[in-house]
């Protein structure tokens, strides 16, 4: 395992920050990596009984294009990331759910950033009022039915690699995919 040497703050901005990174490897090569580092988020993806997926949809500049994403955002410090999936979840679509079931975590490009990725599972909830942050910009509050779910994801309607995941694993785990989670 190499050994951590030296940080270096590059940059700091309201999202993120970049932060140099010197390493020795136990041979004793020294390299270089920037990393990013945005903090940590949750995405959420609701289930009715209907067996509809709740999204949002909204502009991503970024991409420069309007997106189908699930209910998602950054967890605050200090912050249990079911609490923030429970906080994003009201304030995206005014959903306050009963059951909200840990999926999966994982680390969408550790090749250069740490931030980790919580989804969570929401179903038997609720429909209250949606209480956005300040940059937040919702369009609409949509449902898909699961089955067409999974044929836009056959057909690479998403952009988000989080909505892939969680639809597929929920598919694995809860449905037909995974024998109806008699595995």
């Amino acid at each position: 395992m190499s050994k951590l040497l030296n940080e270096e703050l590059k940059f700091e901005g309201p999202r993120f920050k970049v932060v140099r990174k010197e390493y020795e490897r136990d041979d004793g090569l020294k390299y270089i990596r920037d990393c990013v580092e945005p903090g940590n988020a949750v995405v959420i993806l609701p289930v009715n009984e209907n067996n509809e997926v709740i999204f949002v949809k909204e502009e991503r500049e970024v991409i420069g294009r309007i997106s189908m994403g699930l209910p998602a955002g950054m967890i605050d410090e200090n912050e249990d990331p079911k609490d923030a999936a429970k906080r994003e979840l009201a304030e995206e679509t005014g959903i306050e759910a009963k059951s909200l079931e840990f999926l999966i975590s994982y680390f969408p490009s550790c090749g250069y950033t740490n931030e980790r990725i919580f989804i969570y599972l929401a179903r038997d909830f609720t429909y209250g009022q949606q209480h956005f942050d300040d940059t937040e910009e919702i369009l609409s509050v949509e449902k898909i039915k699961l089955d067409d779910c999974l044929k836009m994801i056959s057909e690479n309607k998403f952009y988000h690699a989080s909505v892939n995941i969680a639809i597929l694993l929920y598919y694995y785990k809860y449905c037909n995919g995974g024998n109806n989670g008699s595995n």
